[in-house]
């Protein structure tokens, strides 16, 4: 269904509806129109759904819908192509460190076996999710076999049936090689080591298995996170790739934790931490592993391409968003790019700032784009943040070029030659007038949309701070608009807390959001980008002659905690008119507040999407 008019859409109201969503509205027609009818037709749709939930990881009861154990969720989450991924991600990462590569491989668990459920029948290998499926997988392929990788659990040492003798004689013990599952014909090579005497426990064993690895004589280790997390030490360990189904902030510290140990070896060690992650997005509960990928993410920093430090998902790649995965047609660019990451370590290293200062806080941001342009700054030569060299040589083409067509004209008329002087004189000030009005043009072209955004983030923050809603250090300055790659502008406060600037990027949405049904309106007069050299020169004398207003007006809203009371209103008002644009606001119950709000509901003329997104600094 279309929305309707005034809907207001954040980023993850673009997305269609998911399970969850139905989910919701299903439980509210179950209880409060099925449950207690004695209707049969009723009755039978009560069965009926409580007959289909179970399929896609619901259970309906007396009080309502509740969660259950999916089998698609299994299918998706121990899928036997997490693997297959696992051996190319060690492909890309060893064409990138070569004998330098250190891999540890994470699963919940050595074996399927009871207390860990078991695979759906005739859809997956008995043993998905295993970290024994793991290494059988590894094995069978020919570049991860190379890296000699051994299994390591709390019971159980297993690798290649050639690797088993090197790693026995550098043990120096002696063992029964024995395949892992003697059963399994296919899983003859795949041998597990047993000692011939009793005693040697996961303690014995551990530390030895991953001297052998450390000093590289295995590239790559798999194993349980209840094994190999907390507590567990290899400093070499370069490359993380993460199986489990964790999703809690304190088991994914400790997981990534085990790849970020110094390495006296390596000052410059940089460790690639990895996610594998299944969708079926024609299924109803096919984004089940994606979602307990965005929970992982939720409360982990981590370096974006452009070298901010941001929490949530969008820091593995700005076109991967908290509330869904991309379109399917962009997922094999996506893992492209992701494995073509490994090569740029030294580039990483750099964006990381090692040894810089930083302030150690958390800082909400907003990223904005504009699919069609806002219009021009209220003063685009003098915008803070956009440099200030266009307008000196603006002046610098201008008026030597004006003067020495007077200077022409001049001598013209002095002797005697007035239609040559009259001629090349005006052709000098048009060529200069030309030239000038190129540059603005060029210039204003340069400085994009990122002028009327950072007027808009500083009226927002002297509002704010003039309302006494924030820190009182906090003022206009501190706000940064900061271009992406994507086309979006990051906009936050500088040195702000998490709260000031939570409530800065909050009612920055507000503002540019499509009007729904405001307590209060501000008009913003807008100016397009000139479309002449002509109008590029008007401009430029508008803006030295006084305050510019545009050619058409738009109406934003005014943040929800500015519009309390009045008190707030004028504060951002006098913000706004410094900043952006002149014009009163307008109460919801004056007439012609009314009737703006209703000719604009829901129009969003500038096509602006936002971001809400948290950065370390």
């Amino acid at each position: 269904m279309p929305y309707p008019p005034g809907a207001r859409q954040r980023e993850g109201d673009r997305e269609p509806p998911n399970a969850d969503d139905w989910v919701y509205l299903i439980d509210d027609y179950c209880v409060g129109h099925l449950r207690g009818s004695e209707d049969p037709r009723d009755l039978a749709a009560w069965e009926l759904i409580r007959r289909a939930l179970p399929g896609l990881g619901y259970a309906l009861g007396y009080h309502g819908v509740r969660s259950y154990i999916s089998p698609v969720d299994r299918v998706l989450l121990l899928s036997a192509s997490k693997a297959v991924a696992a051996a190319e991600i060690l492909g890309a990462e060893r064409r990138a460190l070569g004998t330098r590569l250190r891999a540890l491989i994470l699963c919940d668990f050595e074996a399927a076996g009871a207390e860990h459920g078991h695979a759906p029948g005739g859809v997956l290998d008995p043993q998905a999710g295993s970290a024994a499926l793991i290494l059988r997988t590894l094995l069978a392929d020919a570049d991860a076999r190379s890296l000699s990788p051994i299994l390591g659990t709390g019971r159980t040492v297993a690798c290649s049936r050639a690797d088993a003798t090197d790693l026995g004689a550098w043990i120096e013990g002696s063992f029964d090689l024995t395949p892992l599952f003697a059963e399994k014909g296919e899983w003859e090579d795949v041998v597990a080591l047993r000692p011939l005497h009793s005693g040697w426990e996961s303690k014995d064993y551990l530390p030895l298995i991953t001297r052998y690895f450390e000093e590289g004589r295995s590239n790559c280790l798999v194993g349980t996170r209840g094994l190999l997390g907390e507590g567990w030490d290899a400093h070499s360990v370069n490359v993380l790739v993460d199986l489990t189904g964790v999703t809690t902030t304190t088991s994914v510290h400790q997981l990534r934790g085990r790849s970020l140990r110094l390495d006296p070896q390596l000052p410059r060690k940089v460790s690639d931490n990895w996610d594998v992650v299944c969708v079926a997005p024609d299924h109803p509960m096919g984004l089940a592993d994606y979602s307990r990928f965005v929970r992982k993410h939720r409360n982990y920093f981590a370096l974006t391409e452009t070298g901010e430090i941001e929490s949530g998902v969008s820091h593995v790649d700005a076109r991967i968003s908290p509330f869904g995965p991309p379109p399917p047609e962009q997922i094999a660019s996506l893992n492209a790019d992701l494995l073509d990451r490994p090569q740029r370590r030294e580039q990483v290293y750099g964006l990381w700032g090692v040894g810089k200062p930083y302030q150690n806080v958390p800082t909400q941001t907003v990223r904005v784009r504009f699919g069609r342009s806002p219009g021009l700054a209220r003063r685009p030569f003098r915008s803070p943040g956009l440099g200030m060299e266009a307008p000196p040589s603006v002046m610098a083409r201008l008026v030597p070029t004006l003067l020495a067509g007077s200077v022409v004209l001049g001598i013209g008329l002095a002797t005697g030659q007035d239609i040559a002087g009259l001629l090349v004189g005006l052709g000098l000030m048009g060529i200069g007038l030309a030239w000038t009005g190129s540059t603005i043009r060029r210039y204003l072209a340069r400085v994009g949309p990122s002028g009327a955004l950072d007027d808009i983030a500083a009226a927002v923050a002297g509002g704010l701070g003039a309302a006494g809603l924030i820190d009182p250090g906090l003022t206009s300055e501190s706000v940064r608009v900061v271009p992406q790659p994507d086309g979006y502008y990051r906009c936050y406060l500088a040195g702000a807390s998490l709260e000031d600037s939570a409530l800065f990027a909050t009612s920055l949405d507000e503002v540019l959001a499509p009007l729904r049904q405001p307590r209060y309106i501000i008009p913003r007069y807008v100016a397009r980008p000139p479309g002449s050299s002509l109008g590029a020169i008007a401009l430029l004398v508008r803006e030295s002659t006084g305050p510019r207003r545009g050619s058409s007006v738009v109406y934003h809203a005014v943040p929800s905690v500015l519009a309390a009371n009045r008190d707030r209103v004028d504060a951002f008002a006098r913000a706004w008119h410094q900043h952006v644009s002149g014009g009163d606001p307008l109460f919801e119950k004056d007439p012609r507040a009314e009737a703006i709000i209703e000719l604009q509901r829901g129009e969003d003329p500038f096509d602006v999407l936002t971001q809400l997104r948290t950065l370390w600094e």
